[in-house]
């Protein structure tokens, strides 16, 4: 629309007419502050004589709330622009109004947004398809070490470490495929050397046109989580007296053994080992030199076994042992052997001055391709234990 010196509307097009919903003849001469909001008109004449103080074209509006007023009375935001084109009659305004209804809610996404990035604890990176870092946030800063200013035109790759140089390829090629990476668990490196556990969820950057531009990447620490993790992993599958597995993990130890056994051919040995006498060491000096006894026992068999054998608390004074690649013979040589080392091994107790002496009784069964299931090793090497506590004279009953 154009208004004179008075700010009478001479002119108005008919994009005019469709946003404030007047006709033309409703308009022309008219004052202008028809179409601004009733809160506003009191001053509005008073900015008029600002911009004929210093005629020169200008945006007005943007990043700041201007409202244009319908002829029902409804409001809207706007952005106008001036320009003061010389004219026969005089010196005129022009006014472009633009409606920003739509872009608005845009512009608060975007704020928004934005606000989110540089609050979030999360390290969040934007980066081309070649690695190239573009935009680095204060979880960054704070994750890695590197402020902006030293990684935005830098490759990603370094904090990548030793080891894991195919991973920014492999991700890279996702992100082009349009695939989104979440929850990769990785280690990064950051600007003092150090390494850091992080999850890293990435996702493609597309422009207007959909095409894949970049990748964005969230980034998050989880050192503690991992601690926690494997405190708890612990707790699950060990036993709290002796530091040895517990029988739920030496189940699937068991489980695992069989299944190599049936699709690799690969034999191995089951003990199962009961201490001799343990009830009445617990009665006669007490259930703390019962957990001594255990833990005595615990010792040995570590000190005695290969790192690659499996040692158990499966009960409360039996042992299991796997003996992986182990054939006949030497399984044998293994249950003689944990005899002897175990009855080498005495606890001392108040009741008597001279120590009590350890003994455990064992039955051993064989893994192999034809092994049914765990329970029926279990029973097997169980059997022949009982055996041989009977053959000492020991008491049978479970």
């Amino acid at each position: 629309m154009i208004v004179d010196g008075c700010g009478e509307i001479v002119l108005v097009n008919a994009q005019t007419e469709r946003l404030f919903g007047y006709r033309r003849e409703e308009l022309l001469g008219e004052r202008m502050e028809i179409l601004v909001p009733d809160r506003f008109r009191e001053r509005h004449p008073g900015h008029r004589e600002d911009y004929s103080a210093d005629p020169r074209p200008r945006s007005t509006g943007a990043g700041r709330c201007l409202f244009g007023q319908r002829k029902d009375g409804s409001e809207f935001p706007v952005e106008i622009s001036l320009g003061q084109p010389e004219t026969e009659d005089g010196t005129l305004v022009s006014s472009a109004v633009r409606d920003m209804t739509d872009r608005r809610p845009t512009e608060r996404d975007a704020q928004h947004f934005r606000a989110v990035v540089e609050s979030s604890r999360d390290a969040i990176i934007g980066k081309d398809l070649d690695g190239q870092v573009v935009s680095w946030n204060p979880g960054a800063e704070r994750l890695y070490g590197y402020a902006e200013s030293e990684i935005v035109g830098r490759s990603i790759s370094v904090l990548i470490p030793p080891g894991h140089d195919d991973e920014l390829t492999d991700i890279l090629g996702k992100v082009r495929s349009g695939v989104l990476v979440d929850g990769y668990e990785t280690v990064r490196v950051c600007k003092d050397g150090t390494q850091v556990d992080v999850s890293l969820t990435v996702s493609p950057i597309r422009d207007q046109a959909g095409d894949i531009v970049g990748a964005a990447t969230i980034a998050r620490d989880i050192s503690v989580e991992l601690r926690y993790r494997d405190q708890l992993r612990l707790l699950a599958e060990n036993d709290a007296l002796t530091g040895l597995h517990n029988r739920r993990r030496f189940e699937r130890d068991l489980s695992d053994q069989i299944g190599r056994a049936r699709r690799y051919g690969e034999h191995a040995a089951l003990l199962i080992m009961d201490v001799d006498k343990f009830k009445q060491i617990n009665d006669t000096h007490g259930h703390k030199t019962g957990d001594r006894a255990l833990k005595e026992i615990a010792a040995a068999l570590k000190q005695r076994l290969r790192d690659t054998d499996t040692i158990s608390r499966i009960g409360g004074d039996e042992f299991a042992v796997l003996l992986p690649y182990a054939e006949a013979n030497q399984a044998e040589t293994m249950t003689n052997d944990l005899r002897r080392v175990i009855g080498e091994r005495t606890i001392e107790t108040l009741a008597t001055a001279k120590p009590t002496p350890l003994s455990v009784s064992i039955g051993a069964a064989l893994i192999i391709p034809e092994t049914e299931s765990a329970e029926a090793v279990f029973a097997e090497a169980d059997r022949a234990m009982y055996r041989d506590k009977k053959s000492k004279g020991q008491p049978t009953a479970p």
